[in-house]
């Protein structure tokens, strides 16, 4: 089934919370504003970089709601529906289908599912979903997918594409060459975002695009209009800016949503809480990130 293109920046929107730990629902809404006024190519909501796997089923919905009626169909929309429980998928798929937006991601948050039951997994879910999905991969939340299995699986007829994140750069190019007009493919790195491009990719995510999306389409442009030198220049100052985030919060989370989340803060956009599995940093890693974005030359953006 064929959905609208995600081409560009799409960033995955971080989830915006108040002290409570509850869903701030004005500050999610004055996200989305923000984003679609910087131009992104579309908006991936309750992926990894959301922080989905640590929001009850309540909280799910209720972003899902919030950030559907913010864009109002204005930019390509998909939604996250990867639990671990199955019948979850299928819950929040019947109680999210009437919602204003074109498909849904599947993250399937089980490591160790074999390969043929993870293709039963997509299989059943696609002919379940009354809207597109969105296959979700990454080395870091499950089973690594390799190109073969992308390439059986995407001429199911509701299946319109794949998020593939993968340092392996000859399974990322198999995997980009697979993409058509009925199915696409977007890359999730955004130290690779320079190569990805190259490498055919018309789209890819990054949850950074949530606090700094300029850093981002920059690069992307600097690609489209075929200036490969700036292009090039930009990304190593991107790579530069990211080893100069604190490495302890890395080491905790993981995750980059606490630094995402206190760049959003000095935008005046949300707070910088971070869900009960990670923790915000701290007031030397506050600093830190300070200094990043200075060396860097992103404080412009703020």
């Amino acid at each position: 089934m064929i959905t609208r293109p995600l081409k560009g920046i799409i960033p995955v929107v971080i989830t915006t919370l108040k002290n409570d730990k509850s869903i701030d629902l004005i500050s999610q809404k004055k996200l989305i504003r923000f984003l679609q006024k910087k131009k992104v190519g579309g908006f991936w909501c309750l992926g990894t970089g959301s922080e989905d796997m640590n929001l009850n089923f309540k909280k799910r919905l209720q972003l899902a709601k919030v950030l559907c009626q913010s864009n109002d169909g204005k930019l390509p929309l998909v939604l996250g529906a990867g639990f671990f429980c199955r019948e979850e998928t299928y819950e929040f798929i019947d109680s999210t289908k009437k919602f204003n937006f074109d498909a849904y991601h599947i993250m399937p948050y089980n490591p160790k599912l074999g390969v043929n039951l993870l293709k039963k997994y997509y299989i059943d879910i696609a002919n379940y979903s009354p809207k597109p999905i969105w296959m979700y991969t990454s080395a870091n939340w499950c089973q690594p997918i390799k190109p073969d299995f992308v390439e059986e699986l995407c001429k199911h007829k509701n299946i319109a594409g794949i998020k593939y994140s993968s340092s392996n750069t000859t399974d990322q190019l198999k995997v980009i060459s697979l993409q058509n007009q009925k199915f696409q493919v977007i890359t999730a790195v955004a130290s690779q975002l320079f190569a990805s491009l190259a490498m055919g990719s018309i789209g890819s995510t990054s949850s950074l695009a949530s606090a700094l999306p300029e850093v981002l389409i920059n690069i992307y442009n600097a690609y489209l209009t075929g200036n490969m030198r700036k292009g090039l220049k930009l990304q190593r100052d991107l790579i530069k800016f990211m080893k100069l985030l604190p490495q302890t919060i890395k080491k905790d989370n993981f995750l980059g949503g606490a630094e995402e989340k206190y760049i959003l803060s000095l935008r005046n956009i949300c707070k910088p809480i971070m869900t009960d599995y990670y923790r915000s940093l701290n007031q030397i890693e506050r600093k830190q990130v300070d200094i990043a974005l200075k060396k860097s030359g992103y404080i412009e953006y703020l």
